[in-house]
């Protein structure tokens, strides 16, 4: 056949290492007929790359590389013309489908040293609740390792390394150097989406100068908290209208910070932060192309697993998908 062109294609997962996979589909379509395939090849294996031949310009163009991997959301390359003779080389990220994996956690004394902070925090929490469910107490040693095949409890303990990991990555803007995990005191409930903790009061007063002045800080927005009233822990007294909440404007893996003035068991006064990640609004442009579906269901912490190993390429983040 004239005009003829090569594609070679290697997989990559979320940590840019190669995506062991197989029973793989890829197939080519041009941009205007996505459901009639010019080639399309079956049960492949990667790695290692696989080189395809494809039809060349003028016979094709505006073609698309379409990706069907079991244990991986459907991913589609960004469109391509090949001349004759040419080969197109494409290294692509797939992510993985949450249904699929199941985590794998650093145990407690191999955690790296990345996570001390929060090692020290929990070290001082001595009552810790699943959100929803059982009470945990001090979530350190063997209480932190030993969790079985509670999935409420494992992918409360994977959303408490998400949220510790973007806490940490992310510093106050207002003109210290201070990553956000720095102001958690104690850590009060851990759940699918978020942690509840008791704060450094400098937090509420940090957040509260960036939602009075927006413009100067545009990493953030204001956002609504009184939906977030729900989430206080039981024996805190907190007033609905005194809450207030910030969120950073990234397009997917929104940090949210919630916080609430209220009284603890003992009637002290103390600051409430709700800390979560979510994907609402549209996604990262730089990895938009990797998600063909929008997320459902709520925030599943293994879907915030592949976006902050995509941002924080060699970041330990104490567990990881097998």
């Amino acid at each position: 056949m004239s005009n003829e062109g090569f594609f070679e294609l290697g997989l990559l997962d979320a940590e840019n290492k190669p995506a062991n996979e197989t029973g793989v589909t890829i197939g080519f379509h041009r941009i205007s007929t996505p459901d009639k395939f010019l080639v399309r090849h079956r049960d492949l294996s990667f790695p290692p790359n696989r080189r395809f031949t494809i039809p060349a310009f003028p016979q094709a163009d505006n073609l698309i590389c379409d990706i069907v991997a079991p244990r991986y959301r459907h991913r589609k390359s960004d469109a391509f013309t090949l001349f004759d003779g040419e080969t197109i080389i494409r290294n692509l990220t797939v992510i993985r489908r949450p249904d699929k994996w199941k985590a794998k956690f650093d145990l407690w004394h191999q955690l790296p040293n990345e996570l001390l902070p929060l090692k020290r925090v929990l070290e001082t929490s001595t009552n810790v609740k699943l959100k929803g469910g059982k009470t945990l107490g001090k979530f350190t040693d063997d209480v932190y390792d030993n969790i079985g095949d509670d999935s409420k409890l494992q992918f409360a303990k994977a959303a408490l390394l998400n949220v510790f990991t973007k806490l940490s990555m992310m510093k106050e803007p207002t003109g210290g150097n201070e990553a956000w995990f720095s102001f958690v005191q104690k850590i009060l409930e851990i759940g699918r989406e978020r942690i509840i903790a008791v704060a450094d009061p400098r937090i509420g007063q940090i957040v509260r100068t960036i939602k009075d002045r927006t413009s100067d800080f545009p990493d953030y927005r204001n956002t609504p908290a009184q939906n977030h009233h729900g989430n206080m822990p039981a024996g805190y007294q907190v007033t609905k209208n005194k809450m207030f909440s910030i969120k950073s404007n990234e397009d997917n893996g929104n940090l949210q910070l919630t916080l609430a003035p209220a009284i603890d068991p003992e009637g002290k006064e103390v600051l409430i932060l709700d800390a979560d990640i979510d994907e609402e609004g549209r996604l990262l442009p730089h990895i938009k192309t990797l998600f063909l579906h929008k997320f459902n269901g709520g925030t599943h912490p293994f879907d915030i697993h592949e976006y902050l190993s995509l941002i924080y390429r060699n970041r330990p983040m104490g567990y990881e998908l097998v």
